[in-house]
């Protein structure tokens, strides 16, 4: 546990500076570039800050991988412990907003979760959660929320035109739960809409594509939280796989939400 809590304890630290990092950091233009579209984008950014975290992480614990959303993976080593590294989660809120836009880190030891963290830079808004001992935000433990009937519940879905205007099998069953919900929200980052659930904020969050850099820092959160996160089909989320995902604020929700909707 000692060495664990030895990573998490780095972990803070390292983030909280990049957060510092990205604060200070002046765009321009010629700082952002097009990944697969103009939708889908990159700033000099993200990968400075993601050779800074792997520097730290790989200086500190030499043995352990490293999966990240910019650059290569760092898997050539035999370490048990994997970290997830999302520089920038939000790409697009961090140029057009500066706001709504989060460092995501979790590890990975021998298959099982030990840790996560969800740094909302510009809302210093510091989510964590270590494997059995609670998710907390800025020091206050969270919870999820207890809201009983669909109506009543808030849907977050970080791309809606993924959800709502390409053509996938479930577009429809999409549509029909955000008709019966209270309302849809999108803020456009994956970890921090599941966040959003973790501390009772939304009940639901559904994205149709999500890398284990956005989900799994969140998803240790929200379980600790009291929550539940699988993919669409109901299946196990794995770590090291692209998934659909669906997150609500208990096991009880999710299964209510794939048998009438999903499934």
């Amino acid at each position: 546990m000692g060495h664990i809590m030895e990573r998490y304890q780095c972990a803070e630290e390292w983030i909280r500076e990049a957060g510092n990092m990205l604060k200070s950091m002046q765009m321009t233009p010629v700082d952002i570039a097009e990944k697969t579209g103009h939708n889908d984008i990159v700033t000099k950014f993200d990968k400075e800050i993601e050779t800074y975290l792997r520097s730290k992480i790989l200086n500190a614990f030499p043995e352990d991988r490293i999966v990240g959303e910019e650059l290569p993976a760092a898997m050539e080593t035999k370490g048990e412990a994997v970290w997830y590294i999302d520089p920038i989660d939000g790409t697009t809120n961090f140029v057009n907003q500066r706001s709504n836009y989060a460092i995501s880190v979790g590890c990975v030891i021998d298959e099982r979760a030990d840790f996560g963290i969800v740094f909302d830079v510009e809302g210093d808004r510091f989510y964590s959660a270590k494997a059995g001992e609670g998710a907390f935000l800025n020091g206050r433990r969270i919870y999820t929320a207890e809201t009983e009937y669909i109506r009543e519940m808030l849907l977050t879905i970080p791309c809606v035109t993924d959800a709502f205007l390409t053509d996938h099998e479930r577009r429809d069953r999409i549509s029909k739960l955000s008709l019966d919900v209270r309302a849809v929200r999108s803020l456009g980052s994956v970890a921090l809409e599941i966040c959003q659930v973790a501390e009772g904020k939304a009940d639901l969050c559904i994205s149709l594509k999500s890398c284990p850099w956005d989900h799994n820092a969140a998803r240790l959160i929200l379980t600790e939280a009291g929550g539940e996160i699988r993919r669409l089909d109901g299946e196990e989320l794995p770590f090291c796989e692209n998934s659909s995902i669906i997150a609500g604020s208990s096991e009880g929700l999710i299964d209510r939400i794939i048998a009438d909707y999903l499934g």
